[in-house]
Parts: structure tokens; C-alpha cells; sequence
């Protein structure tokens, strides 16, 4: 199946240790700083840094290595906003820090939302500051 003219595979596989990398990060967010740390606001800081970077190299590779252009860069975003913040909003808010049961599913859709928010616009900014950086340098 292609989307924007390229197939899943070639969305995911050559940034997929940038995603495996970030999905690390959200599981240590949730077993190791919040499970056995407590909340700690620089740690939960530096976590959310890391899986942004992780995200800005995976959308920097796929566009100066691989040719993304703007559309491609969009539907990689929509699948980096599933696959990660998904996992985190979804598996381990519902499944091991669960909010009070009034709240679902609106607290959870609002976060998912809110951070699916975040990974576009690191992923759009950074495809497209790579994007016409790119561009620029070949004329």
C-alpha cells in the first residue's frame, strides 16, 4: 500500500531505531520515573526532550536521505504521533496508571490529541526547516 507515493515500509524502516529509541524513552516515563521515582519534573523534562529529539532525526533522515517531501512528511508525522504518543496515551494510561473511571475516555482522548499536537509540530518543523534547507542547497 502506498501513501504519498511510498509504502509503509518505507516510512518506517529506515528511521526505526529513532522510534524504537522513543518508544524506550515513553516506557521509561512511565515504569522507571513514575513507577519507582515518583514524579520528578526535570526528569519528566529531559524524557520528553529526548523523544522529541528522537523524532526531529527520524523526520531529518527521512528527508535529507530519503527525499520526503512536504505531503510525506505530514503522513510520517501522523504515523510517529500513533505509533508513540498512541503508545503512551493509550497502553500505559489505560492499562498501568489508570485515571479515575468518570474521565474515561475524555481525558485520554485529550491527551492523546495534545501530544500527537507536539510530535507534528516537531515533525513538521523540522521536515520542512530540512526540506527547504535541502532545497536551497541545490540550487
Amino acid at each position: 500500500m502506498k501513501v504519498f507515493g511510498k509504502t509503509l515500509t518505507e516510512y518506517i524502516w529506515p528511521v526505526k531505531f529513532y522510534i524504537i529509541a522513543s518508544v524506550i524513552v515513553v516506557i521509561f516515563q512511565y515504569e522507571g520515573m513514575l513507577a519507582y521515582m515518583g514524579y520528578n519534573e526535570l526528569v519528566a523534562r529531559i524524557t520528553q526532550w529526548l523523544w522529541e529529539i528522537f523524532v526531529a532525526l527520524a523526520v531529518f533522515t527521512l528527508v535529507w536521505k530519503h527525499n520526503f517531501n512536504a505531503k510525506q512528511v505530514f503522513f510520517a508525522g501522523i504515523l510517529f504521533s500513533l505509533i508513540i504518543h498512541g503508545l503512551k496515551a493509550f497502553v500505559f494510561r489505560v492499562f498501568f496508571f489508570p485515571y479515575p473511571p468518570g474521565s474515561w475516555p475524555w481525558l485520554h482522548i485529550y491527551k492523546f490529541l495534545y501530544g500527537s499536537a507536539l510530535v507534528m509540530v516537531v515533525t513538521l518543523a523540522t521536515g520542512i526547516l530540512t526540506y527547504y534547507y535541502k532545497r536551497s542547497r541545490r540550487r
